[in-house]
């Protein structure tokens, strides 16, 4: 199958030519390299001239629009059947494409696949720093999301699938028209749509990705990469869930998540029963009319309402869930984890 890589890139002079390097050095060759200028007012434009002088594989394009319309145009000008994204601030390792083709070809059931990732965050001088805080939390979450059922059970925790790791095949990016416009992130947005379609995603079980994290990256910069964008997006895919409209959700943790979730999916139309917490000084009250009960009473739910685990703490989420597995709940279906 033809492979072609595609990456937008806007005002990337600092990161774009090893960006692009990593790519043209990779072990499997035989693939185009679609480049979309995105109104770079920058030296990019400068340098992807100057790359493409010198590889014949890079084809350029340059689009004025918005950054979505640009991610699209970069995949639907490529021809091949396999799309791989990359970003203009990463660093592919030498095997990923090659890797990331033998893993779709053995498993030809999946619609697209990504790969574990090294989140290194820009220090001063551009110079490279281990990630840390919620970075951190979220190399470790992604790297232990494998498998299809893993990825599936766990979409509402963040999004499964960093988005220049990805290798899609065309006929899906056809099917679900690319990538919409929503107020939040484009990718979660398409994570969860696709896996909403009934298709299945999987992940190359090690990091083939040097993922940089700067104070000018989009997810920094940009308000539909806030955390609270991303729960609005939780909550509009969760609300459309059968077994949520029909039985309601209770929540698991009357915390600043578990609160945030209730408001946004009652706002959705999904009857909110009750909340469940360890802190005794909570039980027995009531958060805008809803109750707080005993945690141990959660585990009596089923069939009856689907449960959210939203906590925050550590160690908690995985708490919940021996407690529900214990009482047979199946998660994906009787619960899901928010985070």
């Amino acid at each position: 199958m033809k492979l072609s890589v595609v990456m937008p890139a806007r005002n990337a002079e600092k990161t774009l030519e090893a960006s692009v390097e990593s790519i043209l050095i990779q072990s499997r060759a035989d693939f185009e390299f679609v480049i979309v200028d995105h109104r770079s007012t920058d030296r990019t434009s400068d340098i992807l001239e100057a790359l493409a002088g010198r590889d014949r594989r890079i084809r350029l394009f340059r689009h004025e629009g918005t950054f979505v319309e640009a991610a699209n145009l970069a995949w639907r000008s490529a021809e091949g059947d396999l799309i791989a994204r990359m970003d203009s601030d990463d660093i592919a390792h030498p095997d990923r494409l090659a890797k990331q083709l033998d893993f779709l070809d053995k498993f030809p059931h999946l619609a697209a696949c990504g790969t574990g990732v090294n989140i290194v965050k820009r220090g001063k001088n551009g110079r490279p720093e281990p990630a840390d805080g919620g970075y951190q939390r979220y190399e470790n979450w992604v790297n232990s999301v494998i498998s299809p059922a893993s990825i599936f059970r766990e979409r509402f925790v963040d999004s499964p699938l960093p988005n220049p790791t990805a290798m899609i095949r065309r006929t899906v990016l056809e099917e679900l028209d690319g990538y919409a416009d929503p107020v939040w992130a484009e990718d979660y947005d398409f994570w969860l749509r696709l896996l909403e379609k009934g298709h299945h995603l999987g992940k190359v079980g090690e990091p083939l990705l040097d993922w940089y994290d700067a104070p000018e990256r989009s997810t920094r910069q940009i308000e539909r990469y806030e955390l609270s964008r991303f729960q609005e997006a939780k909550a509009h895919f969760l609300s459309r869930l059968d077994r949520v409209r029909e039985l309601g959700v209770s929540i698991c943790g009357a915390g600043p998540i578990g609160k945030e979730m209730a408001q946004l999916l009652e706002a959705k139309g999904v009857h909110v029963a009750a909340f469940y917490e360890v802190n005794k000084r909570q039980i027995g009250n009531q958060i805008a009319g809803i109750p707080v009960c005993d945690h141990a009473a959660a585990a009596e739910q089923k069939g009856h309402t689907v449960l959210l685990s939203a906590v925050g703490q550590p160690g908690a989420r995985e708490r919940i869930r021996k407690l529900l597995r214990a009482a047979e709940y199946r998660e994906g279906e009787d619960f899901f984890c928010v985070a």
